[in-house]
């Protein structure tokens, strides 16, 4: 009499088979789920920006630079009004969120101030799945289109 107690080589491959077709599938979702994550964060920080703004322009009186057709890329310490930006909310928020993969360079959050007495500005971001918006910003700072936009 036979004692089979091993696994057959078909069965082996069967098995390795399942967990390759499972890992596939598992590995090609990940950057779907990392690319979510980072437009969640984009969104979450926009809206903790436009807070910060808000709370400014209720104590000042007028926005950040206090000019309307005043724009700049948040991040962009080494040109444009970035670091005016940066220290005029200062004392709003202490950390000014910056985009996860575009700090410093085009594409980075951008703030247009489009009319300083009334408070009316826009804040926007390059989303990675796609809104179907379109908002121009080539002419602020050789910007870009951006896809996601909030206008206070």
């Amino acid at each position: 009499m036979k004692n089979n107690k091993g696994f057959t080589l078909i069965e082996i491959l069967v098995v390795v088979a399942i967990i390759a077709i499972l890992s596939a599938v598992v590995i090609s979702n990940m950057g779907e789920f990392s690319k979510r994550g980072r437009d969640a964060k984009r969104k979450e920080n926009i809206d903790q920006i436009t807070k910060a703004i808000n709370l400014y322009f209720n104590e000042n009186g007028h926005l950040p630079g206090n000019l309307t057709g005043w724009c700049t890329y948040i991040s962009n310490t080494s040109g444009g009004y970035g670091t005016a930006f940066q220290s005029a909310l200062a004392p709003h928020m202490k950390v000014i969120p910056f985009d996860p993969t575009k700090r410093g360079q085009v594409g980075d959050y951008l703030f247009n101030n489009v009319n300083n007495s009334i408070g009316k500005y826009e804040l926007c971001a390059i989303l990675e799945d796609s809104t179907g918006n379109s908002y121009d910003k080539t002419s602020c700072l050789n910007g870009t289109v951006y896809n996601y936009c909030v206008t206070q």
